[in-house]
């Protein structure tokens, strides 16, 4: 159940992020998009609009250095105006001139989890003017990606708890099943019963719930041959 809640999360926030992602390349006219991701120290691409950019990204991973890795934390946008006169981040430069990128802008993400920061990062083919009212749409679309993230996050967490209620609740029932059977069977009161099942748990070295569904299952197991005879 764990990891279908995690696969429906991941699924969820890709379709999220490949949205937003589609439309900021129509709304603000970069050639492509990516968001950039820091998780107890790993750095990774988690979404793009052009696989092949995704390579701009990785050389700055690798050297340590770059646009996106500076945005990561709080800080202003970080602009590359012309790849072809920057003299910052050799490594990003020099792929980015081989992807034919001639411009970046790197906003940071603005995400409220523990432990993850997050970058997002525009790329263009062209020389293109990094205007402040274009950052600023840059802001608001990096503002909705994090809502996204941070939706999936207590989608997560939600899921999880469902699941532990549902759970606890299964593990009820069938604590009260197995206390009606042992008053029946042993004809004593429901307090009698539940200190049965705790005796029997100590004795077993198994959960409460456990030794609680073992009756369960043997009442039902029983009752099932006596109806077959």
């Amino acid at each position: 159940m764990r990891d279908q809640t995690r696969e429906a999360a991941e699924a969820r926030l890709n379709r999220l992020l490949n949205y937003i992602l589609e439309t900021s390349v129509d709304v603000l006219g970069f050639d492509a998009v990516t968001v950039s991701t820091r998780h107890q120290g790993a750095l990774s691409t988690v979404a793009a609009t052009d696989q092949r950019l995704i390579a701009l990204d990785d050389a700055q991973y690798e050297s340590r250095q770059g646009p996106c890795l500076e945005v990561l934390d709080p800080h202003e946008p970080v602009i590359m105006a012309d790849a072809q006169i920057e003299g910052r981040w050799p490594e990003f430069v020099e792929t980015a001139r081989h992807y034919g990128v001639q411009t970046s802008l790197s906003v940071h993400v603005p995400v409220g989890i523990d432990d993850i920061a997050a970058s997002m990062n525009f790329y263009a083919r062209r020389p293109m003017p990094i205007t402040d009212a274009l950052i600023e749409s840059a802001k608001g679309q990096s503002n909705q990606v994090a809502n996204a993230m941070e939706s999936v996050q207590a989608f997560k967490a939600t899921a999880a708890l469902a699941h532990g209620l549902a759970e606890a609740m299964k593990s009820r029932a069938a604590i009260e099943q197995a206390k009606g059977i042992l008053m029946a069977e042993k004809r004593v009161d429901a307090e009698a019963a539940f200190e049965m099942l705790v005796r029997m748990s100590q004795h077993s070295n198994i959960k409460v719930r456990d030794v609680a569904a073992r009756i369960v299952e043997d009442r039902n197991a029983r009752a099932d041959a006596a109806g077959q005879e």
